[in-house]
């Protein structure tokens, strides 16, 4: 076995161990693992595809100079996804938020014929209308809870809120997205 491949067997908790100490190959080792999930979330929680890239980079540098003060109190992932929304909360706080419509058909797995894709289409692209119209802590709760599957306690650790925030966020979001694409339900 290559020293890689014994770096990529290695759990989460001593790679970020071994990076706490200043090894940088299982830091990148944790980045492999972790960035495509992170930008996947900032992608669905963003409006600008473009800023995706950034924003999960600015994380990464920033788990990268934290990671000394890094507790373990949550998992790595918990984290990594926490400094990611605040990266990307800190980008929207200066923009109007606007969810883009090619996230939330990215997020769909599709196959149906011409007639089902295009009221696909009207459904997802009304899904993300009314996700841009939600407030950032609402949305990303959404798209952690929904799409990630991450915990209520996860999300709350993420969002940097109380569990009881989360399971409002998700109610009242269910909520206004059933009465506004009620339409669309059988």
């Amino acid at each position: 076995m290559s020293g890689a491949d014994l770096l990529r067997s290695l759990s989460d908790e001593t790679l970020t161990r071994r990076a706490q100490r200043g090894d940088t190959a299982a830091f990148d080792v944790l980045v492999q693992r972790h960035a495509p999930a992170m930008h996947r979330f900032v992608a669905r929680t963003m409006p600008e595809r473009s800023d995706c890239d950034d924003i999960v980079q600015e994380s990464l540098i920033a788990a990268w100079k934290a990671l000394p003060n890094f507790a373990f109190r949550s998992s790595l992932r918990t984290w990594l996804f926490s400094i990611a929304s605040r990266k990307t909360a800190d980008v929207l706080r200066r923009r109007a938020p606007v969810v883009d419509s090619e996230a939330v058909v990215e997020a769909a797995a599709s196959g149906p014929g011409p007639v089902e894709k295009a009221t696909d289409r009207d459904f997802l692209d009304a899904l993300g209308r009314e996700l841009g119209r939600l407030p950032y802590p609402a949305r990303a709760a959404w798209w952690l809870r929904e799409v990630d599957g991450l915990s209520v306690a996860e999300i709350a650790a993420v969002l940097r809120t109380t569990e009881g925030s989360v399971r409002g966020h998700l109610q009242r979001t269910r909520q206004r997205l059933a009465e506004a694409l009620g339409e669309y339900w059988p």
